[in-house]
């Protein structure tokens, strides 16, 4: 599949864009055919789900890891094409650090702060010091990788340590049999001499706070712990994923049977203790960010096991599970009901009485007789002909009373079964049912505690009338389309209570927990379902005492979410085919010309960044800010950016995409820019557009 907005190649069943964060619409997710599922981790800001190893939210660009979500590494980076590679900096990346930017602060208590950005020149990892932009960027030992001249590969990261002092980089990047491997090396910040080679192949890597290496080498897939002296201590082999507590005390992590499921683990980091085997044989596992709950699938059956004690028995019969809350001990998950209707549950005979009245029609009782001319003999006799059209039109009526027959025939054993599903919310062992008639979740719960999701309003159904029914074969779906038409959008609170909105959402943007406000799209009454469309955006509450009603914000609003902020809804109108189009915050116009999918939240600031006029020969746009009251230009030509707060952005300009060189440049406030390198390749963590 294809994201709908920037055109990358996703995984099937993909929900949002691993490239520019764009939600994706229903009908393009299928479910994973593979017994392990999927790890996601979802943004505690706004909601958007992320890949597992995401630091910094693809959404709305906050630090998910600053309010203690889980720290996850996973090994499944696989070859895909150029373009998406390129603009997926950072999957397999730093975890405590994204994209090589760090804020160091100095002296006890000092306020001092220095921000470093590295990136690629000449196939070698070079850092430059924003605060100090006059100073000679320092270039590290060691060639990044054979592909990387041609801009193919930059997923293997940057990352610092949490004091500043030492840098983690990757050197020999390239391409094993299925993931990306490198040798890792630790270095001083801004020395250049040989630096310490933590070891080779690696796959996956994060720095612990007390400079300790945690990371996971290619080959048997083992999970190793190493000092910066390179004294390296073996966890376990068969690793797929891994979950570091916020603490990090203890490590969860699953092990591969080769047979389709896991072992799940546990060890304490320190490595004092023997390792713990918290579940075998199962299918997946999720973590807390503290690790205090451990949730285990087993085919349909969910386990929690809670402060690595012994799995206890949830729910058995689970289809679709959802575990933003988590972190408060609490899961959503849905079940099948397993309900089938009959042929009166679905079908209204309503020609019964009259179709007992047709029969086959003779064509002798439509005979008439007609007075015509002879042509022989010119005299006018009588005639005795048949009425074609009363005939035809008779036995019209009975063919249509034969196919009732056969379509009455075909529902004495029908069944239809229903894809309806049970909600449910479980916590502390105590099971809820929130709704009987589900057809979908949404999963934008985040810091708020509630979820938002779809419902089949069952009383609200009409039976299909057997007069409108063509054949047998086509009552399953008919009667799906009607299910359809029902639905309705539902919010569960806080405090256990389920609110219907009074309009029905073709999907739901997120929540902004602050406010209180969750936000969704409906497709106009006169659009129809195609690139086309276009779609009216509603904002609604979800606190306790929401009344359920909708407020219109704006009609003709693309499909996809640009940015939920503090509040505000960013969102684009009357975009072309290109998906550039017209900004608009809370129905106030911002500019216009704005690409899709370029909306990035200034860290540290009430600012958003977004890029016009996009010249797609080059991958390049005009790089602008706006700060809620008015915009302004930070720089022209830019094909990427990464900002540090609203006074210091890393800019790369002119880019050439026949050499993947351009001129690396610092807005500093001003309009005048600082130039910092050329024929740079990449900045780590930076932001591309397109």
């Amino acid at each position: 599949m294809k994201c709908i907005n920037c055109g990358c190649e996703l995984p099937e069943g993909a929900r949002f864009c691993g490239n520019c964060g764009t939600p994706q619409p229903e009908h393009q997710q299928e479910e994973q055919q593979s017994g392990q599922q999927v790890q996601q981790r979802f943004c505690p800001h706004c909601g958007g789900a992320n890949d597992a190893d995401a630091v910094f939210c693809s959404i709305c660009g906050k630090d998910m890891n600053g309010d203690g979500q889980p720290v996850v590494e996973e090994t499944t980076s696989k070859k895909v094409p150029k373009k998406l590679i390129v603009g997926a900096v950072g999957v397999v990346a730093a975890v405590v650090v994204i994209g090589g930017v760090v804020k160091i602060v100095g002296g006890l208590g000092g306020s001092k702060s220095d921000s470093y950005i590295t990136y690629v020149k000449d196939g070698y990892i070079n850092q430059s010091d924003i605060e100090h932009y006059k100073k000679k960027p320092v270039e590290y030992q060691g060639r990044y990788g054979s592909t990387s001249d041609d801009g193919e590969n930059y997923s293997a990261g940057v990352s610092y340590s949490k004091d500043g002092k030492y840098i983690c980089y990757p050197t020999d990047v390239n391409y094993g049999d299925d993931d990306i491997e490198f040798r890792l090396n630790m270095q001083k910040v801004g020395k250049t001499e040989e630096p310490v080679k933590i070891d080779s192949s690696v796959t996956s890597y994060t720095i612990l706070d007390n400079n300790k290496i945690l990371y996971k080498k290619a080959g048997n897939d083992t999970l190793y712990i190493n000092d910066k002296k390179g004294n390296k201590e073996k966890i376990a082999s068969d690793v797929e994923y891994f979950y570091l507590d916020s603490d990090q005390k203890n490590i969860v992590w699953s092990e591969s049977n080769g047979d389709g499921t896991i072992n799940v683990c546990q060890q304490d980091v320190a490595l004092k203790k023997e390792k713990k085997t918290l579940a075998k044989d199962v299918d997946s596992f999720y973590a807390s960010s503290d690790l205090k709950y451990v949730v285990v699938q087993e085919q349909d059956t969910l386990y929690m096991v809670e402060n690595f004690g012994e799995k206890q028995k949830i729910a058995s019969g689970v289809e679709d599970v959802s575990y933003d809350d988590l972190d408060n001990g609490g899961i959503y998950y849905t079940k099948s009901s397993e309900e089938t209707l009959s042929a009166e549950d679905v079908v209204e005979d309503d020609c019964a009485d009259s179709d007992a009245t047709i029969e086959e029609p003779d064509r002798e009782d439509y005979k008439v007789e007609k007075i015509e001319k002879n042509d022989w003999t010119g005299k006018y006799e009588k005639v005795e002909s048949v009425d074609e059209d009363a005939y035809d039109a008779a036995y019209e009526k009975y063919y249509d009373k034969e196919n009732r027959d056969e379509i009455r025939d075909a529902l004495e054993d029908y069944e239809i079964s229903t894809p309806v599903e049970k909600l449910y919310y479980v916590k502390d062992g105590k099971e809820t049912q929130v709704d009987a008639t589900v057809a979908q979740m949404y999963y934008y719960t985040g810091d708020w505690k509630g979820i938002v999701y779809s419902r089949y309003n069952m009383d609200d159904v009409p039976k299909l009338k057997i007069s409108e029914i063509d054949s047998a074969s086509s009552i399953e779906s008919d009667y799906y389309q009607m299910l359809s038409e029902s639905a309705q959008t539902c919010v569960y609170t806080e405090k256990d209570k389920t609110v219907v909105l009074d309009e029905n959402l073709a999907t739901v943007w997120g929540v902004d927990a602050d406010s209180k406000t969750g936000y969704g799209v409906k497709m106009q009454d006169s659009g129809s379902e195609d690139e086309d469309a276009t779609y009216n955006l509603y904002s609604f509450s979800v606190d306790n005492n929401s009344d359920g009603k909708c407020k219109l914000i704006s009609e003709d609003v693309a499909y996809y979410q640009e940015l939920i902020k503090d509040g505000d809804v960013y969102y684009l109108k009357d975009t072309d085919s290109d998906g550039n189009g017209d900004l608009y915050c809370n129905d106030k116009n911002i500019d216009s010309d704005v690409k899709s999918g370029t909306l990035y939240t200034v860290p540290d600031s009430d600012n958003v960044l977004y890029a016009v006029d996009y010249n797609s020969s080059n991958n390049s746009a005009t790089l602008k800010m706006y700060d809620g009251k008015k915009d302004k230009i930070i720089a022209d030509d830019v094909y990427s950016y990464l900002p540090i707060d609203e006074k210091h952005i890393a800019l790369l300009i002119d880019y050439s995409m026949k050499s993947y060189r351009g001129d690396l440049q610092y807005y500093l406030g001003k309009e005048e820019l600082k130039s910092i390198d050329e024929d740079v390749s990449f900045i780590f963590g930076g932001k591309e557009i397109y």
